[in-house]
């Protein structure tokens, strides 16, 4: 049975009560006018703009879109110039070889507002001629990193390339693709990462990520680089106010810890930003694709002791982790400090955490308060993004964050006035920032999901005996530097593990434990040209 692209309007689907957010004139093929008006989920075809709408397309993972240019005359094999815009192609894969399509025509600035429209809600079809394409600058099992450029406009970006076969073959491959790319599409803050575009091929996915040069924060606490009370304010905050964002969306991100959260730019705190989506998802989906899940010395008390998989809890799960990042950075050592890795699981399901630890004794008393209200076992009594945001630690620097002054940020030892005011917030911190940067120095900075990544070469099961892998192709199909140039050089004992929801399954394993499949890869061709 041939499949049609537009199909009849459904019943249930109550058009006239939606606001329709773009409609515009195109040309068939045939010259004949047709009217398309967009809708957040779903586009409607007229003939006419006051003619009842004729058929309805829904805007999902499986809609795509793809701009038409003119033709162009290529000077030599290294000319990737593009034609000048007159149309678009709507097509839609309903899992056969041949995708129906939809050819219309318009003026540039009419599809540059559909190509707008259609960023968020659906992917762009080819890649190839549309990128530069410099050098690999990651891999994992299931998708490559790349440094390209895209030409319209010469961003520079991350690609990452997804082999569809690959992924979707594994169990939940394409849901956890698509859960996390649908969640990344629904997030619009400075200090989230930023997708710009999906784009797709027969065989690839093509994710272009916002390309971030400042490494993370695990090379920082690797680094024994001691930050000092306003550094620790710039990240806490810039951090914060991205869980806002998500949690003002009812999102939450379930993997919080130091190596998702990167930086734009080196030795700039400010530029924080947090990354990895794999995990993250809407509060109230009425069941969690992965439900007890995280880092082991990260996860929140109501998340890795949950019995109920069809229970519910809430994004503040997502301040305890923090929290336990907040508890490294002021003292240097994880919160959970086992030798082992059934250690580490057992002391954070008890949640016990020690506030009397020699690295806090000079912490300002505002800090201190700050800890344990994010370090709540009780996630009913536990402090909110915002609150976090409003509390004495951190109320200046957030209004000033706000405030988007960025060119005030002073380097250390400069005089000026912020700097005096930032030193003044308290007085506690100078005593503080140099008590402990002596301490710390003298003592190895961990981690804790590092104790994973160095001691589990022989997995051990975390609710049971069963040994059953965790197949989420955005999860073991990770890379090196997928998110951050600056962590090229960063081996795979720098990564860590997560784990899953269920009696029946373990952690992650090691990707460089797995044999991969040999796979064609769809961009060597312009790595080999260009480098």
């Amino acid at each position: 049975m041939k499949q049609k692209l537009w199909v009849a309007i459904p019943n249930e689907l109550k058009w006239k009560n939606d606001k329709p957010l773009l409609k515009s004139e195109f040309q068939k093929p045939n010259k004949k006018s047709r009217f398309l008006i967009g809708y957040d989920q779903y586009i409607l075809i007229t003939k006419k703009p006051e003619d009842p709408p004729l058929k309805y397309l829904k805007l999902d993972f499986e809609t795509k879109f793809e701009v038409l240019r003119t033709p162009v005359q290529k000077k030599d094999e290294d000319d990737d110039s593009l034609g000048t815009i007159i149309g678009m192609i709507l097509m839609r894969d309903h899992g056969k070889d041949q995708l129906p399509s939809y050819k219309l025509s318009a003026n540039e600035k009419v599809i540059a507002q559909w190509r707008e429209f259609f960023q968020p809600r659906i992917n762009q079809w080819q890649f190839h001629h549309l990128f530069r394409v410099f050098k690999k600058i990651g891999k994992g099992n299931f998708a490559s990193v790349y440094l390209g450029e895209r030409i319209e406009d010469n961003t520079q970006m991350a690609i990452k390339a997804f082999s569809k076969q690959a992924a979707y073959a594994e169990d939940h491959g394409k849901e956890a693709i698509v859960n996390e790319l649908t969640i990344m599409r629904k997030l619009n803050n400075h200090h989230l990462m930023r997708m710009h575009e999906i784009y797709e091929t027969q065989n690839s996915l093509y994710v272009a990520l916002e390309l971030l040069e400042g490494g993370s924060l695990y090379d920082l606490i690797k680094d024994k680089v001691i930050l000092t009370t306003k550094q620790m304010q710039q990240i806490l905050v810039g951090v914060l106010q991205g869980l806002c964002h998500m949690h003002e969306k009812e999102i939450m991100h379930r993997d919080l810890k130091l190596e998702n959260i990167l930086f734009k730019q080196p030795k700039k705190m400010e530029t924080v930003v947090v990354a990895d989506f794999g995990l993250a998802t809407h509060v109230n989906e009425p069941a969690y694709l992965y439900c007890r899940c995280g880092t082991p010395g990260y996860v929140a008390p109501e998340v890795i002791n949950i019995k109920d998989m069809k229970s519910h809890y809430s994004s503040v799960c997502d301040i305890y982790s923090f929290g336990l990042v907040f508890y490294l950075l002021l003292t240097g050592k994880p919160a959970f400090p086992g030798k082992s890795y059934s250690t580490v699981v057992k002391q954070n399901r008890e949640a016990t955490i020690d506030f009397t630890i020699k690295y806090l004794q000079n912490a300002p008393q505002t800090a201190i308060d700050l800890l344990k209200r994010m370090l709540e076992k009780d996630p009913t009594k536990r402090i909110t993004a915002q609150q976090c945001l409003e509390h004495p630690y951190l109320a200046e620097m957030n209004q000033i964050m706000l405030d988007d002054h960025s060119n005030d940020f002073i380097d250390e030892g400069e005089e000026n006035d912020l700097g005096m005011r930032m030193n003044a917030l308290n007085e506690e911190s100078a005593i503080f920032d140099a008590a402990r940067k002596n301490q710390l120095l003298n003592s190895p900075l961990q981690s804790p999901g590092g104790l994973a990544t160095k001691q589990l070469k022989h997995q051990k099961n975390i609710d049971s005996s069963n040994q059953v892998q965790m197949n989420s192709p955005l999860l073991t199909g990770k890379t090196d530097s997928v998110d951050s140039i600056s962590n090229i050089g960063v081996t795979q004992k720098n990564q860590q593990n997560n784990f899953q929801a269920s009696p029946q399954i373990k952690p992650s394993r090691f990707k460089q434990n797995i044999p991969q499949q040999k796979q064609e890869n769809p961009l060597l061709k312009y790595t080999q040209k260009r480098e």
